[in-house]
C-alpha cells in the first residue's frame, strides 16, 4: 500500500513538474480600436501588425470586456460579427440595436512559451 501511494505521489509530481510547459497563458488585453464610425474592430490581423511578435501564431481562445467596467462581451446583449480565436473580434455598430458597440478589449490564450 505504502509503495503504491509513493508511486501514485512521483506520477503526481512528476505531472505537475512536467504540466506547466503545456499549458495556456494568456496575453496582455488589447484596444487597437474605438466603436466610432463602423464599430469596434479588434482583429488578430491587425493587432498582429500592431505589436510584432507579441501574439502566438495559433491562439486556442479569444476573451473581449468592455474597457471600463471589464463585462464579459457575451454579458452586454451586444451582437458581435466576429468573435474567433483564430480572426478576433469584430463588434459593428449596424448590428446593435441602439447603433453603437461598447468599447472592448481583447486577450488571446496561446501556448505558455509561445508568449514573450
Amino acid at each position: 500500500m505504502i509503495k503504491q501511494l509513493r508511486l501514485l505521489l512521483a506520477a503526481l509530481l512528476l505531472l505537475g513538474y512536467v504540466g506547466p510547459s503545456h499549458q495556456d497563458c494568456w496575453t496582455q488585453w488589447y484596444n487597437r480600436d474605438t466603436p466610432s464610425a463602423t464599430g469596434d474592430w479588434e482583429t488578430l490581423a491587425d493587432l498582429r501588425k500592431e505589436n510584432p511578435g507579441k501574439l502566438c501564431p495559433h491562439p486556442s481562445a479569444v476573451q473581449a470586456v468592455t474597457i471600463f467596467i471589464g463585462i464579459p462581451a457575451e454579458q452586454t446583449g451586444q451582437t458581435f460579427y466576429l468573435y474567433s480565436p483564430s480572426k478576433g473580434f469584430v463588434c459593428r455598430n449596424q448590428d446593435q440595436p441602439s447603433g453603437n458597440c461598447f468599447n472592448y478589449k481583447v486577450r488571446f490564450k496561446c501556448p505558455c512559451f509561445g508568449i514573450p
